[in-house]
Order: C-alpha cells, then structure tokens, then sequence
C-alpha cells in the first residue's frame, strides 16, 4: 500500500501547490512554491498527462517573477473593479442563479458537505466556494487517504477516495474549465497563464482518475 500512499502524498501536495500559486502573490508564499516544486518532483510527474502544463509553470516560478507586476496582474484578473472582472476566482460566480439569495443558499450547501467530509472549518482566508479553499479541502482529503493506506485502513482510504471522486466531479471539473478559460480569454501574464492551464489539466485529470479508481474499486 505504500504505492498507494506516496499517489496520495502527490497528489495532497499538488493540491496545496497550486491553491497557493492562484492566492495573492507574497515574497513568501513565491519563495515556498520554489522550494516545494522540487519536492514534489520527486514523485515522478512526467508518467501523468498534465506534466507539461506542470513544467510550463515550473519554468515561469524559476524565472525572473516581479512580486509587484504579480500583484498588479492579480488584482486585474481576479480582484474587483469598475471594469469587470474577468475570472471570478469563486464557484459561485459560475453556477449559483444570478437571484437574490442563491449565492448564500449555494455556500451553506457547500459548507454542509465539508462538515460531512469532518471538516468544521476550512483553513483559509478565502470564501468557502475559492479556488484554493476547494484546492485545500483536496488536499485535506488526500492527506486523510494517504494516512489510511499507510496505516492499512484500506476500506478508510477507498471510502475517502469516493469521496474525492464526488467532489471533484460536482465541483471542480464543473467550473474551473470556465475559470481557465476567462483567465486565458483575459490574456494574462505568463505566471497565470501557465498556473490556469496547470489547473485546468490537473482537474480534469484527477476527475478522470478518481472515477476510474472508483469504478474498479466496486468490482472488487
């Protein structure tokens, strides 16, 4: 099982990472996603689809990043302003009616089922609904599978799994192809272009991935 758990270990890492490159740019947070690139390199990337997307962001995080046009960019593409925004960083923005209420109606139901997951609170400054909230609550998720298959808690690991898989497939692969492509649409600066198609190709991998583990796992 320590296959397993290492895909797990991955996995709650590339989570982690790419929640934190979408969070607004700090000295630090550029500073631990140059350090934490390497680590997760170690898991051997390259064997998955989205490796390209992955080394096309690395190549960005390891060139010259002014922290001040990050900022501005970030602020253009995803900040409020009298303009518009062009990708509204929130899942709500993309699939709750534009009524009254229907944006409140659609996070207390998103609250609800991270409280079903054993999730009372969510570590993040960011709305329940945010990219790197969601992108978190992944990697609390594969964190929680990788100790079951370590532990040999493998009915644990499995259920967390469909969990993982309904998750991802309700929320995730629904709307950040959306996301990516406004971002994309907006022709940002290469940082977020490349952190938009790594999220994108990530998604939809894993939704791929996880429904395929599912599935074999019911035929066990």
């Amino acid at each position: 099982m320590t296959e397993w758990a290492d895909e797990a270990r991955a996995r709650q890492g590339l989570y982690r990472f790419i929640g934190a490159a979408l969070l607004p740019p700090e000295r630090g947070r550029l500073g631990l996603l140059s350090s934490a690139y390497g680590i997760l390199d170690e898991y051997e990337l390259d064997k998955y689809p989205y490796f390209i997307a992955w080394r096309n962001f690395v190549a960005v995080l390891n060139s010259d990043v002014s922290l001040e046009d990050l900022s501005v960019e970030h602020v253009r593409l995803f900040g409020v302003g009298f303009r518009g925004t062009p990708a509204i960083p929130t899942e709500s923005n993309y699939r709750a009616p534009n009524r009254d209420g229907a944006v409140a109606t659609f996070i207390a139901a998103l609250e609800a089922e991270y409280r079903s997951m054993g999730l009372t609170s969510v570590e993040s400054a960011e709305a329940p609904d945010h990219l790197s909230t969601e992108l978190e609550v992944m990697s609390y998720l594969c964190g929680v599978e990788a100790d079951a298959w370590a532990s040999g808690h493998e009915t644990l690991a499995l259920d967390t799994l469909e969990v993982e898989s309904r998750f991802v497939r309700s929320h995730l692969a629904v709307w950040i192809p959306m996301f990516a492509g406004r971002v994309l649409a907006a022709y940002p600066a290469p940082f977020y272009e490349r952190a938009s198609e790594l999220v994108h190709a990530f998604v939809i991998h894993e939704n791929d991935y996880l429904a395929a583990i599912v599935a074999g796992s019911s035929k066990l």
